[in-house]
């Protein structure tokens, strides 16, 4: 059935889509406030408790990424930010009550303003936004050159610290894409972004073979390739890839779709040319010398074969099965890469080095689960699965992402779980 919208007219619905946003504004402003207040009763629970005095807010950051639905990194950010605009921003948390701004303007202000005086974050605070209206029709940019401006007019104790930092905060990353294709992005101090550059112009000025058909961009990726890989042709890079397919997939030609660990999923048809052993590809260009181990999942339900160790250190092969089965970090809605094997039911209370008593975390989730109150265990579930329950009594299931073959049946309610033995 399709949606027939009542003719109102246009004017009424822009009317009433800016209304909206200022409602959203404001129900942004008050989740604020609650996360604020959520600190302040954690913290009197942990004085009274006498736990925690080197951090006594601790905790609090989890409970609010979870509600938020948010990775666990996000929910000190936002605590800290409430924190801020509701002791020493007023102005800019008004602001954002009227609806002249939105959450991720009045963020970024925080942020900008996040490392100077309280008392200059106050005078920043009213500079911007202490007049109403002065912030009509500012957008992201403006706004965040205006924070800038008014900061530095007071401070540039940061800003000089930042240009000193730059050598230390470089880094790359990989992005896997949805196009069979992965981005390379990075932050680097301006003289080694200026080296490179350099390296790259005089790759694409050397005088190429006659029947090299490359273009510019195709020489500049092969380069980058090569100078990180140390091959001699960035078409053929020794590779070690873990693929996870059914049998029929394999076997009988099923259309069922495989993964590729550090990647995602991939079309059957691909994952059978990847095995065949032809390393030329579609277009005649010859590609990686690829080495494939093959990782079956059960028709049923997609689990991997299942590995048990008496170890209270898993053993690297069952680090290998988890960072398959698991992909990212095991804690709802946190999409951070794995950096840490470890137990749901911990070892001290008896817990043991199973495949299903083990998953995998990223360092900040982790460190987080260990938090008094903080509990953990695994219950039934058509795949793996987590019942986190946090020290406020909320409960959040965490569910292994379906591997090739998974046949998804109706999830059941938290409170219908039956919890198996650790």
């Amino acid at each position: 059935m399709s949606y027939l919208p009542q003719t109102v007219g246009e004017q009424v619905r822009v009317a009433r889509i800016a209304a909206m946003e200022r409602a959203k504004a404001a129900i942004c402003a008050a989740q604020a406030k609650e996360a604020y207040g959520l600190e302040q009763d954690i913290i009197a629970r942990h004085e009274d408790e006498g736990v925690y005095k080197e951090n006594p807010s601790r905790g609090t950051g989890a409970e609010v990424a979870l509600a938020r639905m948010e990775a666990q990194h996000l929910g000190p950010r936002f605590v800290s930010y409430a924190k801020s605009v509701i002791e020493h921003m007023p102005f800019t948390y008004d602001a954002l009550v009227r609806g002249e701004l939105n959450e991720e303007r009045a963020m970024l202000l925080a942020r900008v303003t996040n490392h100077v005086d309280p008392g200059v974050r106050e005078l920043v605070d009213r500079g911007i936004a202490g007049e109403r209206g002065s912030l009509e029709g500012v957008g992201t940019k403006e706004l965040l050159a205006r924070a800038k401006k008014e900061v530095l007019a007071y401070d540039n104790t940061v800003d000089m610290i930042n240009h000193a930092d730059a050598m230390k905060k470089r880094r790359i990353s990989l992005t896997m894409m949805p196009d069979g294709m992965m981005r390379i992005s990075g932050l680097l101090p301006v003289i080694q972004g200026v080296a490179i550059k350099e390296a790259l112009v005089k790759a694409l000025a050397k005088r190429r073979r006659v029947d090299d058909e490359r273009t510019d961009s195709q020489v500049v990726a092969d380069t980058v390739v090569e100078r990180i890989t140390g091959q001699d042709r960035a078409a053929r890079i020794p590779l070690m890839i873990n693929l996870v397919m059914t049998d029929r997939t394999l076997l009988v030609g099923d259309s069922e779709p495989a993964l590729i660990k550090g990647y995602g999923t991939i079309s059957a048809e691909y994952a059978r040319w990847l095995i065949t052993g032809d390393r030329t590809g579609p277009d005649g260009v010859n590609t990686a010398e690829t080495w494939v181990r093959r990782l079956y999942t059960t028709p049923t339900n997609g689990e991997l074969v299942a590995m048990e160790s008496e170890a209270r250190i898993l053993p690297q092969k069952l680090k290998d099965l988890i960072a398959v089965r698991d992909q990212y970090c095991r804690t709802p809605y946190c999409d951070a890469p794995i950096r840490h094997y470890d137990h749901v039911y911990q070892v001290v209370k008896g817990g043991k080095t199973t495949e299903a008593n083990t998953d995998g975390r990223c360092v900040w989730c982790n460190q987080t689960k260990e938090t008094s109150g903080w509990e953990e265990a695994v219950v039934l579930g058509p795949r793996h699965t987590i019942l986190i329950t946090t020290p406020s009594g909320q409960m959040y299931r965490s569910m292994a992402p379906p591997l090739p073959g998974t046949y998804e049946s109706p999830p059941r309610p938290a409170n219908d779980l039956l919890l198996t033995s650790p």
